[in-house]
């Protein structure tokens, strides 16, 4: 049981720590955070939009953050390091949650807040995205106003494992609105996305084949010549004119043959009616 109460007591002491920093580090774009024990103490790593709000003039405010977090959660020799969101910051759910109650509190309606945010996400390259604002919207009563594009997970383990869930609160003189965003990351892969791989000899047989085939159909331009009538001449002449094989002249009818260079219509009649015979024997 000793190690079961210490297990939960770490839990609620980081659930406590990141809503103290969710409130400290409000303005500065606060994307999450880890901890991590070390030899030398306790690192966490904090992610953010602004790092220079969180470190301040010569490290002051980094300095009174780790006091506090020392003093009032009983941290053992707390290290924090800065991490900058740059171009991940409009995937991080966190972050957009905070811009878009920032937005709704500067005085933007709630439905061109919700749509450039999910915009914003979704050019970014997000599988999928849901913005969910609660609250006095429009008037004197409570109401939702979802917004949903791409693929979203409700539910269960592949929920847990591919979604990303942001919470912030705009606080409006009609009271306060709920922001809930969430976001399915680029690189989210479902358990229904199957990619099949043959084996390279299953590959090289289907392609042999196919090749072997193509060889097959191709006769050489010469074999016309044993038509009674046809003779060379006529073989240069069908060559001058870009054809490489019999099967291309078998496709062709009277006019068509009749219609190339030095080539009359009665070598193409000859042409069409032994042209067939002479494939059968090759």
């Amino acid at each position: 049981m000793t190690g079961e109460r210490k297990f939960v007591r770490e839990n609620t002491n980081r659930i406590l720590i990141k809503e103290f920093l969710c409130e400290k580090i409000k303005g500065a774009g606060f994307g999450g955070m880890s901890i991590q024990r070390t030899p030398m103490g306790t690192r966490i790593n904090i992610l953010v939009e602004r790092p220079g709000m969180v470190i301040g003039k010569g490290g002051s405010k980094i300095k009174e953050l780790t006091a506090a977090i020392q003093d009032k959660f009983n941290v053992d020799n707390p290290q924090i390091e800065i991490e900058e969101a740059g171009n991940k910051a409009s995937l991080n759910a966190q972050i957009m949650a905070e811009k878009l109650a920032e937005a709704l509190q500067r005085g933007w309606h709630f439905r061109r807040a919700g749509h450039s945010t999910i915009k914003r996400i979704m050019d970014a390259g997000a599988k999928g995205c849901q913005i969910i604002i609660a609250g006095k919207l429009t008037g004197a009563r409570h109401r939702t106003e979802k917004f949903t594009r791409g693929h979203v997970k409700y539910c269960g383990e592949t929920a847990k494992q591919v979604m990303d869930i942001g919470l912030a609160e705009a606080k409006l003189k009609a009271g306060v609105l709920g922001v809930k965003v969430r976001i399915m990351r680029p690189d989210a892969k479902l358990p229904d996305e199957i990619t099949i791989l043959l084996p390279k000899s299953e590959e090289g047989k289907k392609e042999k084949p196919k090749e072997e085939a193509e060889k097959k159909k191709e006769t050489p331009l010469k074999k016309i010549t044993k038509i009674q009538g046809v003779g060379p001449s006529v073989v240069k002449k069908f060559e001058k004119a870009g054809y490489k094989s019999l099967e291309e002249l078998y496709e062709m009818d009277v006019k068509d043959l009749a219609a190339v260079e030095g080539i009359g219509k009665k070598t193409a009649e000859n042409i069409v009616k032994s042209l067939r015979k002479v494939l059968k024997e090759e």
